[in-house]
């Protein structure tokens, strides 16, 4: 285990710089874990940080939203069986209520949660400055 020079935090063997100060390790740590390097220079996804972007978050989201509206139009148009049928009806009609309430509830959430964002941003600058202010 290499240390941070700066904080002294051990750090495990692939990180090249400390996570808490960002300091230098006080050895020279490899590129890859040892690990690694015996798995041919294959990483571990538990080492691999993947951050998804929204865009991503989005389409996934479109994804497994609208895959099953595309079964049970599939299913609908496909079989003879009236019960089938029926089922294929009632998921399409359960689906967009579904979709339809998704909606409302993104209009309605995502300002009231940007104006919470808003107001407890303008408080801590409030109090930060009120906290400089004590200090000087």
């Amino acid at each position: 285990m290499a240390k941070c020079i700066q904080c002294g935090a051990e750090l495990p063997d692939y990180y090249t710089s400390c996570p808490n100060c960002g300091g230098q390790v006080s050895q020279a740590a490899p590129a890859m874990s040892a690990p690694a390097q015996s798995m041919g220079g294959y990483i571990p996804m538990s080492q691999q940080r993947v951050i998804t972007s929204p865009i991503g978050w989005l389409g996934w989201s479109l994804l497994c939203g609208f895959l099953p509206i595309i079964g049970a139009i599939i299913m609908l148009n496909a079989t003879k069986d009236p019960t089938a049928k029926n089922y294929a009806k009632l998921m399409l009609i359960l689906q967009c209520i579904g979709i339809v309430l998704c909606i409302l509830l993104a209009v309605i959430l995502v300002p009231a949660f940007m104006g919470y964002i808003e107001k407890s941003s303008s408080h801590a600058s409030y109090y930060f400055s009120a906290v400089q202010s004590f200090l000087r």
